[in-house]
């Protein structure tokens, strides 16, 4: 399922929120009290970080592997999945601040 930036702002307490965006791409900021989780190990370090029966919010760059981490987590028995729609692009491009990659 799909979350728009701003109710994903709004709402972003209720998420496990996982940046699935490769390490060297978290340079450019991450949303606040991110996971990261990359695609490339998204399958293997789900189960040792995610809990299933709490609500996940990924996100990538802008929205296409997001949407085959969606796919992925589901497979692995999480029920309760959102992708951010346009990825960490729109969350800047509505102003949104980041937080910094510590």
């Amino acid at each position: 399922m799909n979350l728009n930036v701003k109710t994903a702002y709004h709402t972003l307490e209720r998420y496990q929120v996982v940046d699935i965006r490769e390490p060297e791409e978290w340079a450019d900021g991450v949303l606040p009290g991110a996971l990261r989780l990359p695609l490339s190990k998204l399958a293997s370090l789900a189960p040792l970080y995610l809990e299933r029966d709490q609500p996940v919010l990924l996100y990538c760059k802008s929205g296409n592997r997001s949407q085959e981490g969606l796919r992925a987590l589901q497979s692995l028995g999480h029920p309760k999945v959102w992708q951010l729609e346009g990825g960490i692009k729109a969350w800047c491009e509505a102003g949104i601040p980041c937080a910094s990659p510590v």
